[in-house]
């Protein structure tokens, strides 16, 4: 009987490490992001932890599964979000490994903008636009609707998920079972508190308030956007 206790405590315990490396086992973004302020600012996670964030391969997909629900062909970029030349992902978007890999927004998806040049030119980015800021509420508003159509299921995302990826069998089950309901409900019921930490959504409402961010790291952001603002700093 004792054996039996111990063999089940161990079994348990190997659960729960298996659970906190799968859910909350967070790395350090790449260098490149890391090293460089302005790379920081576009694309740096604040704040881990803080808001429930997009499965990586959920958020990759979901543009493609519900075209329907954008003004247009061209995915995020339809949804007024700015979007550097050459890379991944829409700026204000921080990719992060939190044992599977999340997505969340920053500060940058408000107060970066971009102004449209000639046909075949990229547009301009303007890193921190003091008279407008970005409206999210189309891009808030697409994920709701998605939530809401009953097409939003593991076997659709997966479906599509295959068509870049192979995930290994225990990331297919952890996005069958555990991320892909779990994020559905989370954007029905808020998708500005999947994208967005308590403090940035704060903001968005009262951006002329005053009150200090409690995270080191967000208040390094805002202080260095001061400067580089104020500094005429493209």
């Amino acid at each position: 009987m004792k054996r039996t206790l111990v063999l089940v405590g161990l079994f348990a315990l190997m659960i729960a490490a298996l659970a906190w490396f799968k859910l909350d086992h967070v790395l350090a973004q790449p260098g490149w992001i890391t090293s460089d302020q302005r790379d920081s600012y576009f694309y740096g996670s604040v704040g881990t932890g803080k808001a429930t964030g997009l499965p990586y391969w959920v958020w990759l997909a979901i543009p493609r599964l519900f075209p329907e629900y954008m003004s247009g062909p061209g995915g995020y970029a339809t949804l007024g979000l700015s979007w550097e030349e050459g890379k991944e992902m829409p700026i204000g978007f921080a990719k992060q490994r939190v044992g599977y890999i999340r997505v969340t927004g920053n500060c940058a998806l408000c107060h970066v903008t971009s102004r449209a040049n000639g046909k075949d030119e990229a547009p301009t980015i303007i890193p921190f636009a003091k008279a407008n800021t970005t409206d999210l509420e189309p891009l808030l508003s697409f994920y709701k609707k998605c939530a809401l159509d009953p097409r939003f299921n593991a076997d659709e995302f997966l479906s599509e998920i295959d068509n870049d990826t192979r995930l290994s069998l225990g990331d297919r089950l952890l996005y069958r079972y555990i991320l892909i309901p779990r994020i559905r409900k989370a954007l029905i019921d808020d998708p500005a508190a999947v994208l967005l930490r308590p403090e940035i959504r704060a903001h968005a409402r009262d951006p002329r308030s005053e009150t200090p961010f409690s995270d080191q790291d967000m208040n390094a952001v805002e202080v260095w956007m001061k400067q580089q603002s104020q500094s005429g700093t493209p």
